[in-house]
């Protein structure tokens, strides 16, 4: 049955739900603070919630947090926006990156030098003879300026010409040239290195007329060098970064790559006559990324990633995909760089007996095109930093010479970035199979027991609880069929030990996975075993990344999450708090993630009973999300929802028919039509009409929400349509309509059956989905079977009551407070039937557990000792039914000292008129025993407090025959 009490509360993940920030639920989950539609609930999911990362393409300045530095294989992530700027293409025309550079209009116009312009059109031309001396020597003149790097090129060395090839780099080169052998105790080869190697590559290459092999091959080796270098001041700049700068030096490396690979093509045709082999993107992909790009200011970029940040992506997983907090998502966060082990390669065709020759390795484009989609993605250019990265992945996938453990070690790396960014927008199937494709990777180049491998089993269970979430509910959140909470948990468990085993156990990433465990126990609401997983986490994330970080406010929100929802009010709002101080440092006040956090002690003081400051903190949690997200948002409608329920409780009913009709107003406008939240904030608004006795609009709601479930689950059973059928026949039960009453239970119990016979008939059916099943069907059956009973239709009634009483003891037991109701319901029917033995006896079975359950003194107890007065009354057993009604009396009166001592007053009787009628009752059972002055003071007491009611007191009813009383009368009345 749809209530009042269908509150929502703050984000189940991560705070993670769930940005989904305090998740998709209050719970940190990622993915930031999510808020469910179940008010006792809050979940961040920490994305809703796992990585609280350092927010560094968020800053202008575009500087890395040196606290956290960034290494292959954490789960460090940085703060995303998602933007739509344009990819980078290939241009034909080879751009200068030196000082001629113009800018304009806040964009770098790269403009190329005429000699390179005119070299760039001979070779388009098919003039491969242009290659000659003075464009090597362009070639290697050609720098990137100061301007552009600033001070990451200071600690690079430069190369010209006359710069021979470094030995250290020589000594490497042994390692991958299986002909070149080099003895380390020989001095002449101690002495010689570079001649040495010009010596190989003399002897095993075939002169022509234009090339001097051995001078081609040097200058070869130091293009190498040369495109290394580039590539480690991009990686330099990348991570203080100086995102322009890194493009410039990744631009310049795909230009000298580009050259180098025209080169061997060149030597190649000349010496065998075979036509060039250029490497996987130079014939599949026209527009390379590297060699034109278009950057905006970082103002204008900023601009336009927070305009996107919520359209881009479908609203729920808005809701609990939180890049700021660390669900160790994004674990391969770096840029790549390159070393001389993996620049060549030396496929078996090109081996002849007369030459030798190399070709490039397809992993020296490939890395270099990665670290562009990385730069991409750090400036919240999602869709270019897609594109780059699949054009990485198209580059080793169609190469066929590099030994696999050579592509493998790049593949882990653009996979999961792939992954996480379709994470993002809510691919979850493509995601995991992304993520799959990383893991077998990772366990054939590793084995069983990596980090890598830990990382992706970590990144598969996020995916998995998030599938299995609230929020995944969405159909702008693709589905991951056979997904479970199980599985997630046991994904997790396995990156737990290979983390602690290979990190330690007080290592960032394990705590991570603590973090995500935590959340798995919230999603199954239990909150003890939840509770230590976060603890741990907690501790570690205090100890290596403080107490200001907001990986460790995150956790601390979880905790307090866990121990909300286990009563332990006072610590719970203490992490709450913890976590508010870390949000305003890191966010200021008007942010989403402030406005969640407030709600949720808001909620703390009211169940304390402190309204006054609940409300207070309600109103500037509305302010600070309103600041944040403006005032159409879904957020913005929850937190109007929650006030709601806020006022509902304190019985102002009309404040809170406001505050839901304004978030339905919202949700209409921003949710989709047949959103879940919809459905609740309808739900809520027909109880107030119900309650007001105002059934017609309360229909009317609550037909608005079925028909919005209908539409959404069309022709299929589904337990919220059968809950909703079931109020709606309560209402029009109330309002007096018997036969509609009876029309929407009695469809309401047919959907109810066929869903428990469908889950029975699962052979994977859960036992606990199956007893909730049983006590629906059991409710419905209560609810018609009372409507009958009201009707007079005793024989059908009490066979309903008879089942639903079965149900419920098989699933609550015999000594549970739903299954006293039940008994009491069955000796009601009894009772009206004369059956009185049968009466009496689930009357006192009735009194016998509600006195295990509830203690002997409760109202309930009270009441159902008055009935079995009354039965024994019927039954003529007067002196049973006095002993019944004296001990209901006395239950009332010590109800009415507590309620007094509680509230520090003059004693009030809580109930007045049912302590009137049993009063009445006793004094009529002392008018038939004869005992007047007893009877009397019962008829006197009664009368008083009929009045006290606001009652007459000629509800004070004699009845019986004076069995005792002997009146003598005169025979003659005096004369008036």
């Amino acid at each position: 049955m749809s209530t009042i009490g269908q509150h929502r509360s703050a984000p189940s993940s991560a705070f993670a739900s769930s940005s989904s920030n305090i998740d998709d639920s209050m719970h940190v989950s990622s993915s930031s603070l999510l808020l469910d539609v179940d008010t006792q609930k809050m979940s961040v999911d920490i994305d809703t919630t796992s990585k609280i990362s350092h927010t560094i393409a968020s800053s202008n300045s575009g500087t890395v947090n040196a606290s956290r530095p960034l290494k292959r294989g954490s789960v460090d992530d940085n703060t995303s926006f998602l933007t739509n700027n344009g990819m980078i293409r290939r241009n034909r025309v080879k751009s200068s990156l030196d000082n001629n550079s113009n800018k304009v209009d806040g964009k770098i116009a790269v403009t190329p030098s005429t000699e390179c312009t005119d070299n760039v059109k001979n070779q388009e031309e098919g003039d491969d003879t242009k290659m000659d001396v003075d464009q090597e020597h362009f070639d290697d003149t050609r720098s990137i300026s100061s301007d552009s790097l600033g001070d990451c090129t200071s600690a690079k060395e430069e190369h010209s010409d006359d710069e021979h090839v470094d030995t250290a780099l020589l000594g490497e080169l042994t390692s991958f040239f299986p002909h070149l052998h080099r003895d380390d105790t020989s001095s002449s080869m101690q002495a010689s290195k570079h001649q040495t190697f010009s010596h190989y590559l003399t002897n095993n290459a075939i002169s022509t007329t234009s090339y001097s092999p051995a001078k081609c091959y040097t200058k070869h080796i130091e293009s190498m060098q040369r495109i290394i270098d580039l590539n480690d001041t991009a990686v330099e700049c990348y991570r203080s970064g100086e995102y322009d700068a890194t493009l410039d030096a990744l631009a310049e490396a795909e230009y000298r790559r580009e050259r180098l690979v025209k080169s061997i093509a060149r030597g190649n045709t000349s010496s065998n006559g075979v036509a060039p082999q250029f490497n996987g993107i130079m014939q599949t992909a026209p527009f390379h990324p590297l060699l034109c790009r278009q950057i905006e200011s970082d103002s204008s970029s900023l601009q336009r990633a927070e305009s996107t940040s919520t359209s881009s992506i479908a609203r729920t997983s808005y809701n609990y995909q939180r890049m700021d907090f660390d669900e160790g998502m994004h674990s391969y966060a770096t840029a790549e760089k390159l070393d001389a082990s993996t620049f060549w390669v030396v496929p078996p065709s090109s081996i002849s007996n007369e030459m030798k020759t190399c070709e490039l390795s397809p992993v020296v484009e490939a890395t270099l095109v990665f670290n562009v989609g990385q730069v991409h993605r750090r400036r919240g250019e999602f869709d270019t930093a897609s594109t780059s990265y699949e054009l990485a992945l198209n580059i080793l996938q169609n190469s066929t010479s590099t030994s696999t453990a050579m592509i493998y070690n790049l593949l882990i790396p653009i996979l999961h970035n792939m992954g996480q960014l379709l994470y993002r927008r809510g691919d979850l199937p493509m995601a995991m199979e992304t993520y799959n494709r990383a893991l077998d990777y990772a366990q054939i180049m590793h084995g069983e027991s990596h980090v890598d491998v830990a990382s992706a089993l970590n990144c598969l269970g996020v995916l998995h609880y998030h599938a299995n979430s609230a929020d995944s509910d969405d159909e702008k959140i693709n589905k991951v069929e056979n997904s479970s909470t199980s599985e997630a948990m046991e994904l997790f468990q396995k990156s737990l030990v290979i983390r602690t085993n290979c990190l330690g156990h007080d290592h960032v990433d394990v705590a991570t996975t603590l973090n995500n465990i935590g959340r798995i126990h919230v999603q199954l609401d239990e909150f003890d075993e939840a509770l230590g997983y976060y603890e741990d986490s907690l501790r570690i994330r205090r100890n290596c990344l403080g107490t200001n970080s907001l990986d460790y406010a995150a956790t601390a929100f979880n905790a307090g999450q866990s121990l909300h929802q286990l009563g332990n009010l006072d610590e719970a709002a203490d992490l709450y708090r913890e976590f508010l101080r870390v949000a305003l440092m890191k966010f200021g006040h008007s942010h989403r993630d402030v406005a969640v956090v407030l709600s949720g002690i808001a909620q703390i003081h009211q169940e304390k009973k402190e309204y006054d400051k609940a409300l207070e903190l309600y109103e500037e949690s509305l302010c600070a999300g309103k600041a944040a997200l403006g005032e159409n948002h879904s957020e913005i409608a929850m937190l109007y929802n929650r006030i709601g329920n806020f006022y509902f409780e304190r019985e102002r009913l009309g404040d809170a028919m406001k505050c839901y009709k304004r978030g339905l107003r919202i949700e209409k406008r921003v949710l989709p039509s047949d959103h879940p939240n919809i459905v609740v904030t309808l739900s809520n608004l027909g109880e107030i009409h119900r309650q007001r006795n105002e059934w017609d609009d309360a229909a009317k709601m609550y037909i608005e929400a079925l028909d919005i479930l209908r539409k959404k689950h069309k022709r299929e059973d589904n337990a919220e349509v059968a809950s909703t059928l079931n109020t709606i026949g309560l209402i029009h039960d109330q309002r007096g309509d018997t036969c509609v009453s009876l029309h929407y239970l009695q469809d309401a119990l047919l959907m109810k059956r066929r869903l428990l016979l469908n889950n029975n008939d699962d052979e994977e059916k859960d036992s606990d989905a199956t007893d909730q099943k049983k006590l629906d069907v059991a409710e419905t059956l209560v609810y018609v079977g009372t409507t009958l009973y009201r009707k007079s239709v005793f024989s059908v009634a009490i066979e309903l009551f008879t089942e639903a009483l079965q149900l419920r003891e098989k699933v609550l037991g015999k000594d549970h407070r739903g299954t006293a109701f039940v008994l009491y319901n069955i000796a009601l029917v009894h009772q009206q039937r004369g059956c009185y033995e049968q009466a009496i006896e689930f009357f006192e079975e009735t009194l016998r557990v509600e006195k295990i359950v509830l203690g002997e003194n409760h109202r309930d107890v009270s009441m159902t000792m008055f009935k079995l007065g009354e039965v024994y009354k019927s039954a003529g057993d007067l002196k049973a039914a006095l002993r019944c009604f004296k001990e209901s009396l006395e239950v009332e009166r010590s109800l009415t000292e507590n309620t007094a001592s509680l509230v520090g007053r003059r004693q009030q009787p809580s109930d007045p008129a049912a302590m009137a009628r049993t009063l009445t009752e006793i004094g009529n059972i002392h008018l038939a025993h004869g005992d007047t002055a007893d009877m009397m003071n019962a008829f006197n007491e009664a009368s008083r407090l009929y009045r006290m009611a606001g009652l007459s007191p000629n509800n004070v009813v004699v009845s019986g025959h004076l069995f005792a009383l002997e009146l003598s009368c005169g025979c003659h009345a005096p004369a008036a």
